[in-house]
């Protein structure tokens, strides 16, 4: 059988910025504050810094934003593209560090497939590294895998290429994904922020059966056994979460921080 390993990209995404004196702000319940897409500024308790410049473009009021792991959420009050920012509400108390992730759930967002440290750790580090297969990260419609196999030239003959489907466009498109890809990753973990986590487990059933039926590998991940991190067994919800993924026609569960502590 052999041993094969993949290259995992980072992806596209959208972070908050720095902070004044690079210390943690404290965001409160029903606090309002700015966000500003200009990313040279240094945040305050008043405003903060996201990368996405479409960002006041894209939202509408009402919409949520989730920080840091979900860890924090803003609902949109405002939005002035001209300026270039976003008025939020914030819905809880918690502390806001530097460079914390950020997931716009539902909205549509206009970032590249590959980022150019994508490009770079695929022609400079995959390809010389002779990698059996690519995990792209957050593929939203079929051309995505297209313009990467296009970026890979020549050597898209010898590299596959997984897809992880970790929003709302992905999971809509996913007919197409399916159509261009090699293999699938359900990847549970940005995808549980970006649709509603009820949702999840119909999510995860959907798209490990249409890759059963076109007989293309599907892996799922994110929280399979996460109190083994701390603990020597699994939790009892656990281990049926593995199971059930297994019934469902997974081909097979992959770990992270449960091996990576």
């Amino acid at each position: 059988m052999g041993l094969h390993y993949f290259l995992s990209l980072q992806g596209p995404e959208i972070r908050t910025g720095f902070l004044k004196d690079g210390k943690p702000i404290q965001l409160k319940e029903g606090q309002e504050i700015t966000i500003s897409t200009n990313y040279d500024i240094k945040g305050d308790q008043e405003t903060i810094a996201m990368s996405y410049k479409k960002l006041a473009v894209d939202l509408r009021p009402g919409n949520i934003i989730l920080c840091s792991d979900g860890t924090i959420t803003m609902t949109v009050l405002s939005c002035d593209p001209k300026a270039g920012t976003v008025r939020c509400r914030c819905e809880n108390t918690s502390m806001l560090g530097e460079r914390k992730n950020v997931n716009l759930p539902g909205v549509v967002v206009d970032l590249p497939t590959l980022t150019e440290k994508d490009k770079e750790d695929i022609l400079k580090w995959g390809v010389p590294n002779k990698i059996d297969m690519i995990a792209l990260s957050f593929v939203r419609k079929g051309s995505d895998l297209v313009n990467v196999r296009k970026v890979l030239g020549p050597h898209a003959k010898y590299i596959q290429l997984m897809s992880k489907v970790e929003n709302q466009e992905g999971v809509i498109n996913f007919d197409e994904i399916l159509r261009e890809t090699d293999a699938f990753m359900v990847a549970r973990g940005d995808l549980g922020m970006e649709i509603p986590v009820e949702k999840i487990f119909l999510a995860q059933k959907m798209m490990i059966y249409k890759c059963n039926l076109v007989g293309k590998p599907v892996v799922t991940a994110t929280q399979m056994l996460e109190s083994m991190i701390k603990s020597p067994r699994p939790t009892r919800a656990e281990a049926t979460d593995v199971a059930n993924a297994v019934l469902d026609g997974t081909d097979c569960v992959m770990l992270s921080g449960e091996s990576a502590a």
